[in-house]
């Protein structure tokens, strides 16, 4: 019968030998008076432009606390999550003040990339037909343009259009010529290409 009890007292210490490290462990993290930052992050640090996602974040002994850029609903707690919808690749800083003066900060980079399906693109941008004026060749040129704010072309033949998806234009150059067709949307991105139009030179 002591055999067994011994094994036992024997097979139980482990356990209370890890018990003992884990609340330590506990202490070292949570205890005492010091501030400490016990959570700052975000479940989604890769975004979308014009997504949303949150902030987390929790603080121990703190009078303060701060997030740079500023977000709307920060305070000191244990458990936070704020919201935030940042425009480009943003780094946050949690700054936290303890009661004794002491600062602790964290931060991190939430990043944004922008929706391929909102990108300006060129679809089409070519030569329609070709005909004679007086002994000259006159183009119809056209295009056609995806989630176009501004639609413009060098050497200039018309002026800068607005949110035009489609068009076509006539030149006529006296010699052997390339266009640039030049497309802008949103947050000023742009595309660009090129249509060169071969002009046989005089005889």
């Amino acid at each position: 019968m002591l055999a067994r009890y011994t094994a036992g007292c024997q097979a139980a210490a482990p356990k209370s030998v890890e018990w003992a490290k884990r609340q330590a462990e506990f202490e070292r993290v949570y205890g005492g008076t010091a501030l400490r930052i016990i959570q700052f992050y975000s479940p989604n640090g890769d975004l979308m432009e014009g997504d949303s996602t949150v902030i987390c974040y929790g603080v121990l002994n703190a009078k303060s606390v701060r997030i740079e850029p500023p977000v709307e609903g920060t305070g000191v707690a244990l458990n936070r999550c704020v919201s935030v919808a940042p425009q480009d690749d943003t780094r946050y800083t949690l700054i936290a003040e303890g009661n004794d003066g002491s600062i602790a900060s964290e931060s991190f980079v939430i990043r944004t990339h922008p929706d391929p399906y909102k990108l300006p693109n060129i679809k089409r941008f070519g030569i329609m037909r070709a005909v004679s004026d007086r002994g000259r060749a006159v183009f119809l040129l056209s295009f056609q343009a995806e989630n176009a704010e501004e639609v413009s072309v060098e050497p200039r033949a018309f002026p800068t259009l607005h949110g035009a998806p489609n068009g076509r234009f006539y030149v006529m150059p006296e010699k052997t010529t390339t266009y640039t067709l030049t497309v802008v949307g949103a947050r000023g991105r742009k595309v660009q290409q090129q249509l060169t139009i071969q002009v046989p030179p005089k005889a």
